[in-house]
């Protein structure tokens, strides 16, 4: 038997096939499939693109496969878990697959189906737990407007308010300056034409994260205050749900997960000295696995057990 997961982020999808034990036959990458950024026509083709490059590496056909569990960012909402599930059922005529959110792959991948909390960091970010009982709560992930915080984005939109700052001599200079313009931007007053571009997306804003990342590394003040806010809002979320899910004298593990935390130490450290202020038996950690190899976990599950409320 085969079984497939897919994992869909506001930059990138990656699929994976596995067999019944767990072991990867075929993987596929393309871009985002969070609609609610890159719309649902374009979500459902790189959902799709993503998997016949999986099932052509693997060798098997669509038909083949047993159950599917996708985890899909943006389809909390049950209008958009709807959309989402609609916009697929013709490339799973068979109706056997799961759409669920991108957060609950990420815990599965991260700490298997035991009590922990993933944080997750990437475009934007998200923290949801699980504890002994199976109950479940998230904080954050509400979007580049109204969240997102201490995400790649949210990094990225606060180096370059510090430059435009910098310029204007609202705010103290910054290595940020020097950076922008080795990668093209050597005019901070470009900047507006360059972000408000209808072409730019809010992963594009996310790279610029890694400058201010690169520039922390340096050194510089304004990036290191930067970075500094980012592992204490993700260390908020983090905190949010071992409380509600009372944890918080509990031993449990946080395992981070996302392109933001590329830099190690920089933004794990001071995250960590958060928690584990307020919860020192939790312990930081690297996933288990991908968020895609948890889809792909949960599948093989699924299949045993269908949860039609997620499908």
């Amino acid at each position: 038997m085969f079984y497939l997961g897919i994992d869909g982020g506001g930059s990138k999808t990656a699929a994976l096939v596995t067999d019944e034990h767990g072991a990867a036959r075929g993987r596929g990458l393309a871009g985002g499939s969070n609609h609610l950024r890159v719309g649902i026509e374009t979500a459902t083709r790189n959902i799709e693109r993503a998997v016949n490059i999986a099932l052509v590496e693997s060798g098997i056909a669509i038909r083949e496969i047993e159950y599917a569990y996708c985890g899909i960012a943006g389809s909390d909402h049950p209008e958009h878990h709807e959309r989402v599930v609609d916009s697929l059922k013709t490339f799973f005529p068979r109706g056997n697959f799961i759409v669920d959110t991108d957060a609950r792959i990420a815990l599965t991948g991260a700490v298997g189906f035991a009590s922990g909390i993933v944080i997750i960091a990437g475009t934007g970010s998200v923290a949801f737990g699980r504890n002994e009982a199976g109950d479940e709560f998230r904080a954050g992930g509400w979007g580049q407007i109204l969240g997102d915080e201490g995400s790649g984005y949210a990094m990225g939109c606060d180096g370059l308010t510090a430059v435009l700052r910098a310029w204007d001599g609202r705010g103290p200079a910054t290595a940020l300056t020097e950076l922008l313009c080795k990668n093209g931007v050597c005019h901070p007053p470009d900047l507006p034409r360059i972000i408000y571009a209808t072409n730019t997306h809010s992963d594009d804003i996310a790279r610029y994260g890694m400058l201010v990342m690169e520039a922390a590394r340096e050194g510089d003040a304004v990036a290191k205050e930067i970075v500094d806010r980012a592992a204490h809002d993700l260390a908020e979320c983090v905190i949010a749900v071992a409380r509600r899910l009372e944890l918080m004298n509990a031993q449990f593990p946080v395992a981070y997960v996302g392109g933001a935390f590329h830099s190690g130490e920089q933004l794990v450290g001071p995250m960590r000295a958060e928690i584990t202020a307020v919860a020192p038996r939790a312990h930081l950690t690297t996933p288990m696995h991908t968020p895609v190899e948890g889809a792909a976990m949960m599948a093989i599950r699924a299949a045993q057990s269908p949860r039609a409320t997620r499908h």
